[in-house]
């Protein structure tokens, strides 16, 4: 999984803007480009030309961490904290690598140094929330994500996070609150548009439901359950031909699906008997 906090292109390096055509640049550009090896190539040679620069070492082990390379990741987190003490980006990174060693402790504490070291960001409480969700340690996962909506009203994630644990508590109208207000600062995240859309059904407004699935499936048309799951929406709203449209397209991505042959013969008879 590709990461979105990478410093971006002409930031400054320790105070100074970097030249347009430098390798610090090009490494982005690359990074942007997917070319993860060129990448990390362009970073090894920003570093040679300016060790201090804490940015292309991070960017450097967002890379490494990209490919899987979690040592090499590891280290460059380290040698950014080095240079960068309050980089809380670097921190909660790090954590994450630690918590796949099993290093819970480490971890941790790497993510409760970053909220110190970032007050005002939602992003280290987010990231803690995800970490005891992770764990199952819904009580504490909730206290994270609501501290991020403290710190950041508008945070997608803190509202994402809290709707997710109502959610999982059953609290399904509180949870739609809590997306709607996820939705309204990121419209068009598609996981959250998938979880609201499945506590909304909940909660019985199926029009809404099917609404929040079909901007979901704008963006991944390649997830026939997606396609399915529209198909009964649009079928308990009295939209058979949608809904025999939706099964199609649940087809044509995996034509040997068992669910979709029996429910497209049962919308076809349903259709046949409206027209008698």
């Amino acid at each position: 999984m590709r990461r979105s906090a990478i410093f971006l292109l002409l930031l400054a390096s320790c105070g100074t803007y970097s030249p347009l055509d430098s390798h610090y640049n090009r490494g982005v550009e690359f990074y942007d480009q997917g070319k993860l090896a060129d990448a990390i190539r362009e970073y090894q040679l920003a570093i040679e030309d300016n060790p201090e620069s804490y940015r292309a070492h991070y960017n450097l082990a967002v890379a490494y961490h990209d490919q899987g390379k979690k040592d090499d990741a590891a280290a460059e987190y380290l040698q950014v904290l080095k240079l960068d003490p309050s980089n809380a980006r670097a921190r909660v990174s790090l954590a994450s690598i630690r918590a796949d060693e099993g290093k819970d402790a480490d971890a941790l504490k790497l993510l409760q140094e970053a909220g110190e070291a970032d007050r005002h960001s939602a992003f280290p409480k987010e990231s803690l929330g995800a970490y005891y969700e992770r764990k199952g340690d819904l009580d504490r996962a909730l206290e994270a994500y609501r501290a991020g909506a403290e710190i950041e009203p508008a945070s997608a994630p803190s509202h994402a996070g809290i709707a997710r644990i109502l959610s999982r508590r059953g609290a399904f109208q509180d949870a739609v609150a809590e997306y709607d207000k996820a939705l309204a600062a990121r419209s068009s995240d598609i996981a959250t548009l998938i979880a609201a859309s499945e506590a909304v059904e909940k909660v019985g407004d199926l029009k809404k439901a099917m609404l929040l699935l079909e901007r979901a499936l704008v963006h991944v048309k390649d997830r026939p359950a997606l396609w399915i799951r529209l198909a009964r929406l649009y079928e308990s709203q009295g939209r058979l031909e949608d809904a025999v449209a939706a099964l199609w397209e649940a087809r044509g991505i995996e034509a040997a699906n068992p669910d979709v042959g029996p429910r497209l013969k049962s919308l076809y008879e349903k259709l046949s008997a409206k027209e008698r």
